[in-house]
Parts: C-alpha cells; structure tokens; sequence
C-alpha cells in the first residue's frame, strides 16, 4: 500500500469541525491564514484571513434573523530584534473587533459553511508571530481559545527586479467596481480560503497574486510569460491538464488571478506554483502554496494488491529531524512493548522501518491510499496545539493534548473555571474508549500558571487519584 503522508494535514483541516466535543462546550472553530503584498520601499501590506464555522457559533434572535456576535482579538508579534527593531515577544500591531454574523434561520446552516472576516495592514519586513485570542465568555460556557501562526513578511522591490507576491487561494474571484466591499482588491473581489481546504463542496481552487517588475524579463513586444500548474506536495511535476502558460502584458504590479477544477484529484496535499519566465523559458520568480484536497470519491491509481515497499516508500528518505519528531510523537499512543522497542532504537533506517510498520499494521483500510488512523491521529495532534500550546511548551504534550491524541476528543467537558473554592479544573466524559468503555478524566490547574494537569482518571494505567475532589479544594 502506498501512503500519502502529507495528506495528513488535509484531514487535518477538514476534520476539526465535526470531531467529538458537543457544540455547547467548544463553541466556535477558527481558521487563519495570510498574505503580503507591496505596499511601500519601507513596509509590506499584510492581509489576515478569518475564517469561523458557521454551525459552531451560538445565535440569538434578533426580529427576523438570527445573530451571533464573537470578539477577537489579533495581533503581530516581532519575533526577531534585527529584523523588526523592537523587543521580541513585543506586539508591532494589535486590533480587537467584534464580528457580528446574521443568518436568516439557524436551521439552514450546512456543514462546511463559513464566515469570513478580513483585515489590513502594514508591516516592516521581518520575522513575526501572528496570534488571534477569543475571549473566555463571561458565564464560562466557552473557554479562551487562542491561535499562532509564524508570519513572515517579505520585503518588495518595486519596479527593480521581477517578483511575486504571496499568493491568496480563494473560493470565488470575480470582477467587480464596488470598492466599498472587503474582498476588493485592484478590480477583483477575492473571497479567501483561510484553511485551503477544496474537494468535496469546494471543486474548483482560485488563486490571486501580483507580479511586480515584470518590464525588466518583458521582450520587445512588451510582453512576458506566467507559468502556473499544480502538482503533488511531494513531486514538482506538473500534474497533466493542470497546468497553463500565458503571455500577458508588463505592467506594475499585474494582478495574476485563475482557477483550476480540483474535482478530478484525489484526497492529498498539493501546491499551486507559479513561475514568472524570461525570454529563455528561466523561471526568473517563483511562489508556491500549498493547498489541501478533500475527494472521498476520487481513488488514487495505483497497481491492485501491492503492498508499500520500504525503498519505494516516503520512510527511505524521510529527514533525520522528522524521523525524530515522528517517534516523539507516536510514543504517546504505542503501547508498553512499542515504547520499549522505541527506546532502543539506534540508526535511522531502522528508526524509518519502525515508524513504516507502526503505521502500516494500524491502517484499518489497506487497500485505500491513505492511511486514515494515521490522519486521525495528525488531526488530533493539530487540535491539541492549536489550543493548549504556550511558550513554553507545544499543545501535544500537554497532559490534555495527550490524552486527545490518544483517546480522541472526549463526548462532553464539563468547565469548573471561575468557581472561588476550586482550583480551575475540566472534567472530561467519554461514552466509549474502545476496550474500555466510559471513562473520565480530572485535568486541574493546581498552581495557578494555567497548567492543566490530569489528577485523576478512570483508565486503567493513568492517574488515579480517589480523593481527586478534596485535592481540588483551595
């Protein structure tokens, strides 16, 4: 069987929003993404995308409509003194809005169906982090959530040498004068994808950059050429009959838009590359995005009843680093006599072996191209970071991202966060732990840090602690 593991972040993507918890205890899923652009010879336009599901929100009614209402706090972080001129940690820029969405009735909210919120501004050149912070609402019903994205922010040369701008993939561009809407941009009103997330719902893929100093590659008949194609995240082929070339007009900056029919993909991690050439057919420029595509339809083509072999597999060269952090990871689901095998591995192929053969016998479908269990456990891996992370340390390993990872999200979180006689604690109910059936888990923040820590747990082999009420007691 051939795996697909940079397929593992498409599920990732695709799957946060209809994972276990029950919509009152995790009311609202977020996406972010961004974009930069020329703005001036000292700063670059940066664009924010937010993208909120629109079934996980709660609404009130309001005459004929229904309306939810969400603060959100956005800011950008310097993350490197040289690059930026101010103290690392220190916020270069920070905006709370309260964004307001109405529908006309609750009942006719469909899966996959988001809102859209975006902002501008403009930044130096640098290294940074972008942090977006929901508040924990007053009655405690929805805790903070907070997400990090690294946001690096290029410098353009206007006009002195051919380049690219970042490239926003979109679920609709189209002409338009109405300068007045939020999605204008130099003639087109571009509607962001925040979780590049296309496929099933979502069958063709837009695109939207900007070249700039495109006179300095144009040849005498003022014209240059746009290379655009698709290919697999993990090969820079071009895939057949989703590629084009075209020769356009120089101009500063030449607005770049298209669209591809991703319908005939199947389910994987892909990039959308563009190359700006010159008269010898040299890339002079080039930008790539990585997008993700969700067909559970679409089979993968590949020869019937062969099994992946190890040198033909993504494992023989997978990078000493990933290796590591691969084994890291797993640890926190393998069992007692995997741990051990774990701990006495020494050399990189059998590190390599070991991770193929972990996940391999874990496949509950061998027989497709993808290893679900395995994109299960990514998606896990990212929902835990995304809201337990801190500088400190990554979600994942979290005594909460642990027990995600492992177990899944819990059927219902009960929150005890503001109660004056107990230390703030969740306590977290599965209906059934596959071999174990209903359990619990106590996770409390003993020392006032914000670290929630498991004290108790009705799972044979994790914490247990019978007085786990008392201990909660200030």
């Amino acid at each position: 069987m051939r795996f697909l593991l940079s397929a593992i972040t498409a599920v990732l993507l695709a799957g946060l929003t209809s994972a276990g918890f029950a919509q009152d205890v995790i009311p609202v899923q977020v996406d972010i993404d961004h974009a930069s652009f020329a703005y001036s010879d000292a700063e670059s336009l940066v664009e924010l995308y937010i993208a909120i599901d629109a079934s996980s929100l709660d609404y009130e009614s309001e005459t004929d409509r229904f309306i939810s209402s969400l603060p959100v706090q956005l800011a950008i972080v310097a993350a490197s003194t040289a690059a930026v001129g101010a103290p690392s940690d220190q916020a270069i820029w920070a905006d709370s809005v309260l964004l307001r969405f109405a529908v006309p009735d609750t009942n006719g909210l469909v899966e996959g169906q988001h809102f859209i919120h975006q902002i501008r501004t403009a930044v130096q050149p640098g290294e940074y982090e972008l942090r977006l912070t929901i508040p924990a609402d007053v009655a405690g019903d929805r805790p903070e959530l907070e997400l990090r994205r690294d946001l690096f922010v290029p410098s353009f040369e206007n006009g002195e040498s051919p380049g690219l701008s970042s490239v926003t993939l979109a679920t609709e561009i189209s002409q338009t004068t109405d300068r007045t809407s939020p999605f204008y941009k130099n003639g087109q009103l571009v509607r962001p994808n925040a979780n590049q997330l296309y496929g099933q719902g979502i069958e063709r893929m837009y695109y939207y950059a900007e070249a700039y100093g495109t006179a300095a590659i144009a040849g005498s008949d003022g014209e240059y050429t746009v290379y655009t194609y698709i290919s697999e995240a993990n090969r820079p082929q071009p895939i057949s009959g989703l590629e084009r070339r075209s020769q356009r007009e120089s101009r500063d900056p030449d607005v770049l838009v298209g669209d591809f029919d991703v319908s005939i993909l199947p389910s994987g991690s892909y990039f959308l590359r563009i190359a700006l050439l010159n008269d010898a057919n040299e890339s002079v420029a080039e930008k790539s995005r990585k997008f993700f595509v969700y067909n559970p339809g679409v089979q993968r083509e590949q020869p019937p009843g062969i099994e992946m072999e190890f040198e033909t597999s993504p494992y023989a060269s997978m990078p000493a680093e990933e290796v590591e952090q691969s084994l890291e990871h797993i640890t926190a689901i393998a069992n007692d006599a995997e741990r051990r095998r774990i701990s006495r591995l020494e050399d990189l192929e059998t590190k390599r072996r070991f991770l193929m053969e972990f996940w391999q016998k874990r496949d509950e479908s061998p027989g497709t191209p993808i290893n679900e269990f395995q994109e299960e456990v990514y998606r896990r891996l990212q929902y835990a970071n995304d809201r337990y992370s801190s500088n400190r340390r990554q979600g994942w390993t979290t005594d909460r991202g642990r027990t995600i990872l492992r177990y899944g999200l819990p059927s219902s979180v009960e929150p005890h966060i503001y109660d004056r006689e107990q230390a703030p604690h969740e306590i977290w109910e599965y209906n059934n732990i596959p071999g174990e059936g209903r359990a619990m888990f106590v996770f409390a923040d003993l020392t006032g840090f914000g670290d929630f820590e498991l004290i108790h747990s009705t799972v044979p082999g994790e914490r247990t602690l019978p007085n786990w009420r008392q201990e909660l007691m200030r």
